[in-house]
Order: C-alpha cells, then structure tokens, then sequence
C-alpha cells in the first residue's frame, strides 16, 4: 500500500554501486529506512539532491510493517529551504541535528508531537536572523520534552545546579559529578523560557556556549549511548572557534 508522508532526512549511506538507503522521520511512520535505487545514476543523479540533512519532502512510499527496510515511489521538497544549504553555520547545525536526531530517534511508529516539534524547528533555523549561534542550543533544551526527559521546573527558581542524574533544578551541589554548574543551570533555565526567535537576547561567547553544550551532550549521553562520539561535533567546534 502507498502512503502520502511527510518527511525530515536524518541521515543517507552510499549503498552499493548507485543506489543510497535513506533514513527519514516521517509523520505517519515515525523513523523509516528506504532503499532508492540508482539514486546516484545518471538520469536519478537530481534525486540524490533531495537528502541533505533536515531537508523537508514529501514522499509517496510503500509500507510493509514486516520489512526492515522501505521503498520509495515518488518524492519531492516539500518546503525548499532558503537558508540552511547556504549558511555555513546554519549548515553546520543542519548537521549536527540530523546527526543527533539520527542517534536518539529510533522509534518506527508515529509520534506527530515530535515530527511537528522537529519539522517547525528547522523551518524556524532556516528563517532565523539573529541569535543563530544558540539554535542548537535551545533545541537540545526543548527536544528533551519529546524525548521524555524533560528537566523538572518544580525548583527551577533561586536553584544552583542542574542534576543530570535526576533531571531536578537544585539548591545543594550534588554529591555525585553528573550536574551542570551554575552557570549553565542559569541558562538552561532561560532557554526552557525563551521561544527561539528570542535567542538574540543570549549574549553568549564562544566558551559559554561550548560549555554549556558539553553539559547538555553529558545530559543526553545519561539517556543514550554513543553520542560522545558525534562527527559534527568536531565541524561546530571549527565554525564557532
């Protein structure tokens, strides 16, 4: 049966000698993985132009819950980016998302919360003039609502530090070293308040948000695997040095 998706790329490998398997995560179906063969061939070489990281399409695909790995019939951009492809720095977070979202993400079922969480984000990068050096900031914060470990704002006021291991804003130093320090406790906190067009208020340098990134990264590794060892972490370090 064919279905009408909506789609996010996360991810794309050379597979054989001219086709890719794609791995997007979709409205109706949450992450799949398709096989598009010939996709770098000649007459399908425009084809492989569509699955650059966060690019938005619409996809006419097959759906067989019993295989692994799915086809696509037709696909297009759904919204062309106008920015992301273009900016080196908002390329760079392009890659560093997919990238993250491509670890993290590996439920195959529908969770439209999310889609739309990841779709109006990267809409939202593509638009954003200012304070574009903190996107990827803001949505690690917000991504750990969908994510389900979203950090308790109960004592989220006066508190000193973060604890990664509880996920609670807290008064006292924790007695184990998995917490933020204050510093960047204080500023997860306004990213949890501010919505991204307001990112230009973070006057932030360099170390601040490299910092703060580490301690975020250290957060998600608490809940998953193998995220230390994320390529692009080493391409945003060179575009924000």
């Amino acid at each position: 049966m064919i279905h009408k998706l909506k789609a996010v790329v996360l991810h794309s490998i050379k597979y054989k000698e001219s086709s890719s398997i794609i791995y997007l995560y979709t409205n109706g179906f949450g992450r799949q993985t398709y096989l598009i063969n010939g996709a770098r061939s000649g007459k399908n070489k425009a084809k492989s132009n569509l699955f650059h990281p966060l690019f938005l399409l619409d996809v006419e695909a097959y759906h067989n819950p019993k295989s692994d790995i799915q086809r696509i019939k037709e696909c297009q951009l759904s919204i062309p980016l106008q920015n992301v492809p273009f900016s080196l720095t908002k390329s760079s977070l392009a890659l560093f998302i997919s990238e993250l979202l491509y670890k993290v993400v590996r439920e195959e079922e529908a969770n439209l919360e999310l889609f739309d969480f990841i779709y109006h984000s990267i809409l939202m990068l593509d638009e954003l003039e200012e304070g574009v050096p903190n996107f990827h900031l803001h949505f690690l914060a917000q991504l750990s609502k969908y994510l389900g470990f979203y950090p308790n704002r109960t004592k989220q006021e006066d508190s000193a530090y973060f604890d990664i291991k509880t996920g609670e804003f807290c008064v006292l130093r924790p007695r184990h070293p998995l917490f933020f320090s204050t510093e960047n406790t204080v500023l997860l906190s306004r990213l949890i308040e501010l919505s991204a067009s307001q990112l230009f208020q973070l006057e932030l340098n360099r170390h601040q948000r490299q910092s703060f990134l580490n301690s975020m990264m250290e957060f998600y590794g608490f809940h998953f695997e193998n995220l230390s060892q994320l390529r692009s972490l080493l391409v945003l370090n060179e575009v924000f040095e």
